[in-house]
């Protein structure tokens, strides 16, 4: 069958990947025996391209940044179907990576709750192009958003301890890094001069 093609995921996310490797969220995933007999009488073929889509889905929902554990398993188990003959593909591991997506959607909505400032303040980094000027100091402020997004993920938000304090640190960090790169374009813009020149800010 087909590969699937996987994104090159930014490296902050690679290593909290990696690190939780250990653990399987699936496990926890009881699919109700309804839904597996569903996915037993409908032809693998079909069930292979809902899952598709569903993950495609998924990471439209940004669910790679938002719950990467549970996106993973779920991708995991569709690029083992891609990899295997259709009588080797297991249909209970189909419909659990569908519940594995359906959990997962759940988790990203409760992420976004929780972290709507700092989602907020990431996409204004994005736009303002802080990743370009500011490379390291990009990197650290999303790493340290996605380790605490990976601790509510894993754990749940009255389970993680600190974690105002900790939303409130990093919320700062972040402004401070979005108003330096907005200063930094606005120089750029005001002395054409130096345009051509296309040096990135100052990282000290």
């Amino acid at each position: 069958m087909r590969a699937h093609n996987i994104p090159a995921w930014p490296f902050f996310i690679s290593v909290l990947l990696l690190a939780g490797c250990a653990s399987k969220i699936g496990d926890s995933i009881t699919v109700p025996m309804g839904e597996l007999a569903m996915y037993d009488a409908a032809p693998k073929e079909k069930s292979i391209a809902k899952l598709e889509k569903h993950i495609e889905e998924a990471k439209k929902d940004n669910m790679p940044f938002l719950a990467p554990h549970y996106f993973r398993e779920a991708l995991e188990i569709l690029d083992s179907a891609h990899q295997s003959s259709l009588n080797r593909v297991s249909t209970d591991e189909l419909a659990k990576a569908d519940a594995i997506l359906d959990k997962g959607e759940a988790v990203s909505a409760i992420v976004k709750k929780t972290f709507a400032k700092e989602l907020e303040l990431k996409a204004l980094l994005d736009k303002s192009a802080a990743n370009e000027i500011y490379p390291w100091r990009y990197r650290t402020a999303v790493y340290e958003l996605s380790k605490l997004i990976e601790k509510v993920e894993l754990n749940g938000v009255s389970e993680v301890a600190n974690i105002e304090s900790d939303k409130e640190e990093l919320n700062k960090s972040m402004q401070a890094l979005y108003t330096k790169a907005l200063q930094y374009s606005a120089s750029r813009d005001s002395n054409p001069i130096n345009n051509d020149a296309k040096t990135k800010g100052d990282e000290k």
